[in-house]
């Protein structure tokens, strides 16, 4: 069985979970808050909850390693001192499986930073998906859930190994 680990999916991920189990994995979702949980599992009957805050890089890691061999990783995990992404990294490391991580990266993020500084496991494939905004006539807004989980599908069907959602530029017309 292919497993999914889904960071952010009780939120703007939610359809990338559904689109997931149905092209047959099994989904396990990192989520901090019951009630957005709760919201995003009447929609489903397979997803897994693990409920978890990254910040608590202790709890992270016990959610993360209870189940090994992901074979995709969608991971929305903002820059935070505690550094999240270096105990979802090592988990990967430790698994037998080869593996696809989708890194979700907000606007103002600098891809290839952070691409530099990754230290991807040999196992892994590293994509980052980053999101920009939609311009529409006079105004521009930032993307909605629905066009976000549609950018990271995108991104997971086609393998990109970069993939903007939406639109960086012009800079100064970001919402």
């Amino acid at each position: 069985m292919k497993r999914a680990l889904v960071i952010g999916g009780s939120g703007m991920l939610a359809n990338v979970c559904h689109w997931l189990e149905n092209e047959g994995y099994e989904v396990y979702v990192v989520g901090r808050t019951k009630s957005k949980m709760a919201n995003a599992l009447k929609k489903t009957e397979r997803t897994i909850p693990l409920y978890t805050d990254y910040r608590n890089l202790s709890d992270f890691k016990v959610k993360i390693n209870q189940t090994f061999d992901w074979s995709l990783i969608v991971a929305w995990i903002h820059n935070v001192p505690e550094k999240p992404m270096d105990v979802l990294l090592d988990a990967l490391s430790k698994q037998e499986l080869t593996c696809e991580l989708y890194h979700v990266l907000g606007s103002s993020s600098n891809l290839e930073d952070i691409r530099r500084v990754i230290k991807t496991p040999n196992n892994c494939t590293y994509h980052q998906v980053q999101l920009g905004f939609k311009l529409e006539k006079e105004y521009s807004r930032w993307l909605t859930n629905r066009e976000i989980s549609d950018g990271v599908i995108e991104a997971i069907t086609h393998k990109k190994t970069t993939y903007i959602v939406g639109q960086l530029e012009p800079w100064n017309k970001r919402p």
